[in-house]
């Protein structure tokens, strides 16, 4: 023995290998079954409670505040498992209330109900596009905050450590936001156009079919753009890497 300590300099990990390994552990296959079943609580069980008062004999205006509950127990739900905010849940309720709010203003001519569902669909567009300039963070960060992940606590904060760390990250929450938000404006101004041009019954069949077309238009268009901005997130960091210098 020399008497000689050599400093032991241990490898601490970097945030990058932080989120990759968040995203190894909490990956969002993990979470499936908990998140289907938080969803079907908060979309499920507006539309069952919402037939159950009526069922009962409650009032229009007292069915839809108690179909309003289910989004409030989903966040319940995710609180008591990841003791984190839902911004999802949060969301969800937001468009339920907005859909409800609408649907009890003014007129119940059928071609105005279908008119009212457009512009429920609109400020839906309006929320998206209003969390990318008043919110901390836009909406559809949340819900792949949630979806992206198994729903754990620890799962949930890998990706705001995401939102901390990666700017392109940032950047592909933001654009996928307000593709989702034109997607949804486009759809109430087609679908308006065809109400008022229409017959109700072909406005009705549009109605229903519009908002599918929407949302696999907004699933697809969200994956392609996320595959974009990951390719380029990670060209840039490889590129960063190639120009640090070597051991001396």
């Amino acid at each position: 023995m020399t008497g000689i300590h050599v400093p032991y300099d241990p490898i601490v990990p970097t945030v990058h290998d932080e989120i990759a390994q968040g995203l190894k552990d909490h990956p969002a296959k993990k979470g499936m079954s908990f998140n289907a079943l938080v969803t079907l609580i908060e979309i499920g069980g507006s539309i069952g409670l919402f037939h159950l008062a009526k069922g009962l004999g409650a009032s229009d205006v007292v069915s839809y505040l108690v179909g309003s509950i289910g989004p409030v127990v989903g966040g319940l739900v995710i609180w008591i498992k990841a003791r984190k905010f839902s911004g999802a849940s949060a969301s969800i309720f937001a468009f339920t209330a907005i859909s409800a709010i609408i649907a009890l203003i003014g007129s119940t001519n059928p071609k105005v109900l279908l008119y009212k569902d457009c512009a429920a669909t609109a400020l839906i567009g309006l929320i998206f596009l209003g969390s990318c300039v008043l919110a901390r963070k836009p909406v559809v960060f949340y819900m792949a905050q949630r979806y992206g992940t198994d729903g754990t606590h620890d799962g949930m904060a890998t990706f705001g450590k995401m939102w901390s760390t990666y700017q392109d990250f940032r950047t592909t929450m933001y654009v996928i936001s307000y593709w989702w938000a034109a997607l949804f404006l486009i759809q109430a101004a087609v679908t308006a156009l065809i109400i008022r041009q229409t017959s109700f019954s072909t406005a009705y069949n549009y109605d229903q079919i519009l908002p599918l077309v929407a949302t696999g238009l907004g699933i697809l268009g969200s994956i392609a753009l996320g595959r974009y901005f990951a390719r380029k997130g990670q060209t840039r960091r490889d590129t960063a890497s190639a120009d640090l210098p070597g051991p001396a």
